[in-house]
């Protein structure tokens, strides 16, 4: 509650200037600050790393020098004060309310002073991204304001999870490691300002201390899940990313078969028996001819810390037991619910090529299909992403349901760190 109280002072104490509502552009080369996970949470920071103009901007304004002080200043006394405590280390890098309208107020009058880089920035970067897809329509500071309070959030979300203990969103899948106020925990937090200390002159803008807690909180659970595989246009769907160009799309029924995955239940299993079933289904309409592509996902999800990745090894499946080309597979290995199975197949559909206005078809085991086909699905992806990442979506069989992708798939959610 407090996470969506922030996100609306920034709608609040925003408003912007008539401006033509652009959004993404296939064309556009997504910007790399060495960091895959950042860059997936937070590609506002990563642009504006890029920017010396906007960096200058950032660290001379007087406000915002202030905040950078304090976060840094916090570091460097928790590497010999008596702090403890999960609470006394790292709610000091949580932005509250008032520390978020700080941040607020400085960007605005920033983006006053300086309108034409930080249009630069929106228009050259953050529109033609997709990143923000959802803000498309509004203009460009008030885009701006949503974008900066989705980096609130997300860092709020990680600090909550990850460093006090919270149980979040999906507490079975993304809890931390160990428990947070346990003797190894706490010391590993303690001396985690030590290390973050020794490197505390790079931290140089306001946002940067908060963004370098909640990254080193999240390497100390070993969740990199948003990094594996990638860039996966160059490796695991190399192939099947080659062969969109060349497809013929009137001669198929559907433009892919998208298969969500289902956990195994054990660590030494790496597909379920629900998953099988799902998977012979589908290599059935493929061999039928219905589409030539096929989206298997799910992630590192189940069990807790699991080895496997659902989609690759639905992937070795479907090449080894269904003899299908790997060129007819793509994997995303970042789902971690059938809402994001939805999501993330649009997104490698999107940003591959694949026609949008050629339907797909989603198909699965009867008890998932009930599900997907029930209204509390809808009211599920209204609640959790804020859309429904399908348009006309109409189940014609007990095991199918077809359904177009929709844009707003490509936007970045702060409240799913593991698959942003």
């Amino acid at each position: 509650m407090k996470n969506a109280l922030l996100l609306g002072l920034w709608l609040v104490c925003y408003t912007g200037y008539a401006q033509t509502p652009t959004g993404y552009q296939r064309t556009y080369r997504p910007l790399s600050s060495g960091d895959i996970v950042a860059d997936k949470q937070f590609y506002l920071l990563t642009v504006i790393g890029q920017s010396a103009d906007i960096q200058r901007f950032v660290a001379k304004d007087t406000e915002l020098l202030a905040i950078w002080r304090e976060r840094v200043g916090l570091i460097n006394a928790h590497v010999a004060d008596t702090c403890r405590s999960p609470v006394s280390l790292v709610t000091g890098f949580r932005w509250a309310p008032a520390d978020s309208v700080r941040l607020q107020v400085a960007m605005g009058r920033l983006y006053d002073q300086h309108r034409p880089a930080f249009d630069k920035l929106v228009d050259g970067h953050l529109r033609p991204s997709g990143a923000y897809q959802r803000f498309v329509g509004l203009p460009n500071r008030e885009l701006l304001a949503r974008a900066w309070g989705q980096y609130v959030v997300g860092i709020n979300y990680i600090i909550d999870q990850y460093g006090l203990g919270k149980k979040l969103r999906y507490p079975r899948i993304d809890s931390a490691n160990y428990p947070v106020n346990g003797r190894t925990y706490r010391t590993v937090l303690k001396d985690m300002f030590a290390v973050l200390a020794e490197r505390a002159d790079s931290l140089t803008l306001a946002y940067q201390p908060s963004l370098a807690v909640a990254r080193q909180l999240m390497d100390a659970n070993d969740r990199d899940e948003p990094a594996r595989h990638e860039p996966m246009a160059q490796r695991d769907n190399r192939a099947a990313a080659n062969s969109v160009g060349k497809t013929v799309w009137k001669n198929y029924r559907y433009a892919a078969i998208m298969v969500p995955g289902s956990g195994p239940e054990l660590t030494t299993t790496p597909l379920s028996p629900l998953n099988k079933m799902r998977l012979d289904l589908v290599a059935a309409r493929y061999r039928a001819g219905w589409a030539p592509f096929i989206v298997v996902s799910g992630g590192y999800c189940y069990p807790f810390r699991g080895p496997y990745a659902e989609a690759v090894e639905m992937k070795r499946y479907l090449m080894q037991q269904g003899q299908l080309p790997e060129a007819a597979i793509i994997i995303d290995p970042h789902a971690r619910h059938t809402t994001t199975n939805f999501r993330n197949a649009n997104r490698l559909l999107i940003r591959y090529g694949v026609p949008m206005d050629k339907k797909c078809v989603m198909v699965s085991t009867k008890s998932q299909t009930d599900y997907v086909d029930n209204a509390a699905f809808d009211m599920r992806n209204q609640r959790e992403l804020g859309y429904l990442p399908y348009r006309d979506k109409h189940r014609i069989s007990p095991h199918d349901v077809e359904f177009y992708p929709t844009l707003e798939s490509l936007h970045l959610d702060p409240y799913d760190p593991l698959d942003p």
